[in-house]
């Protein structure tokens, strides 16, 4: 039964739903029951003792567990999106248990049939071992999403649609940090040392902001052609679990290349490997690395020369942490300072683009005002005094030379304001009253 294939169609491995990890299996577990040329949805019947053994269910209980996890699974949801609708659908229409058979017989919805049978292509394939020694749900879900991309080699992701694809929700590992934690870095490990793809990831920000995701996609077995429906995405792992001594040898990699062959050291990464994973491994390699006297003479001398063993003592405490939180933390406030010069930068720039621009609004409005007979530039002069703040007003009637400069000024910003107002970012001009208004003004001034 392992050996079934998964075929979805990509528009389902996209959708959005949540599901547990066991509740995950069930439906994949029955979607590896569709045969090849079904044109409708079975009834598909499964041992009740196989699907316990296929979940990892161990205890006396496991009838009345199933019992439960179907029960639960009838009231599940997804959200399918295509080009021109949005499907909200149940994943199970029935299931139904026989008294003394030790069956139980499981039914998709009727609306599932576009998704899972008779799919000629945009479909993703892959045998049903591959997940279901999986031990997290959204490692599961993270296999399907780079299966679709197998052979392209990377998939870029927004962050939110990720989440949403995961079935994430808004109030869930809200911090990245916790994100990338429990779901990308757990699920690297695990698909890396269980399955026949790997992945790498790299981070897009925006400033600071991770907004996107790049996944870079690894295959870690041999194509295999199984069946002539499939389109070139299904890979088989050997037996002897080869992916998992590829995975061991990318961190072996990280240790100094004296120490990568020998036989005591390369047992230590493998213990630490199997009981910590690729993260704890990496992050205290990387600790030993800069901090062991045999590799960084001039780190502590007293501490001697025996690298075997200080990689041991790292390994057995998790100095590397710390150490890989101090990275973070430098390179964090490495990018904030990049960032901030950047910042000032560009501003700086936009400073003396603002100054060099005023200066040619100037210019154009001197020239202008020049061109002007007496009448014309006696209305501008109105209008500039009137766009004048009140307590100005006064003092631009008098005629000193600093009312005379206040005027002219305010004549050019009059100019500007009706003839190269395009041109111009100040946007407090106000706009000139008439010259009703300012003989009012004239009148009211000479009496006060």
């Amino acid at each position: 039964m392992k050996n079934n294939i998964v075929r979805k169609a990509n528009s389902l491995v996209e959708a959005s739903y949540k599901l547990s990890i066991n509740q995950q299996k069930v439906v994949l577990l029955l979607a590896s029951s569709i045969k090849p040329g079904d044109e409708n949805f079975q009834p598909y019947q499964i041992s009740i003792k196989d699907f316990a053994g296929l979940l990892g269910l161990k205890n006396k209980n496991f009838y009345s567990d199933i019992a439960d996890l179907t029960k639960d699974l009838l009231s599940k949801t997804l959200s399918i999106t295509t080009e021109d609708s949005l499907l909200q659908i149940n994943w199970l229409s029935s299931v139904q248990y026989f008294k003394g058979s030790g069956v139980i017989e499981l039914c998709f919805d009727p609306k599932m049939k576009p998704y899972l049978l008779q799919m000629k292509e945009r479909f993703t394939t892959y045998r049903l071992k591959e997940v279901i020694q999986l031990k997290s749900s959204f490692s599961i879900r993270i296999y399907e999403l780079l299966k679709q991309y197998e052979k392209i080699g990377e998939r870029i992701f927004l962050l939110e649609t990720l989440r949403e694809n995961l079935g994430i929700g808004p109030d869930e590992y809200v911090l990245y940090g916790d994100f990338k934690r429990r779901v990308l870095l757990a699920s690297q490990t695990e698909l890396a040392a269980k399955t026949n793809i790997a992945f790498d990831f790299e981070e897009i920000k925006e400033g600071r902001k991770v907004i996107k995701i790049r996944f870079v996609i690894h295959t870690q077995a041999t194509e295999e052609n199984v069946d002539p429906m499939i389109s070139g995405t299904l890979f088989q792992i050997a037996e002897n679990s080869s992916n998992a001594d590829a995975h061991l040898e990318a961190i072996l990699a990280e240790l100094p290349r004296e120490y990568q062959n020998q036989k005591s050291v390369r047992k230590l990464v493998a213990d630490a490997l199997a009981q910590h994973g690729a993260d704890y491994v990496t992050r205290n390699i990387r600790y030993a690395n800069n901090n062991s006297n045999a590799t960084n003479p001039g780190s502590n001398v007293a501490k001697g020369a025996n690298y075997r063993n200080y990689l041991a003592k790292t390994l057995k405490s998790d100095f590397g942490l710390a150490y890989q939180e101090d990275q973070e933390a430098l390179k964090a406030k490495e990018d904030e300072a990049r960032a901030k010069a950047k910042a000032e930068m560009l501003l700086k720039k936009q400073e003396e683009e603002k100054i060099e621009k005023e200066k040619s609004l100037l210019a154009k409005a001197q020239a202008y005002i020049q061109k002007l007979d007496q009448d014309e530039q006696r209305e501008i002069e109105t209008a500039a005094i009137l766009s004048l703040p009140p307590e100005m007003q006064k003092m631009a009637l008098e005629s000193s030379i600093t009312a005379k400069i206040a005027i002219k000024r305010a004549m050019e910003r009059v100019i500007i304001d009706r003839y190269f107002k395009d041109d111009s970012t100040d946007q407090n001009i106000k706009e000139p009253a008439s010259r009703e208004e300012y003989a009012g003004i004239i009148k009211s001034t000479h009496n006060s």
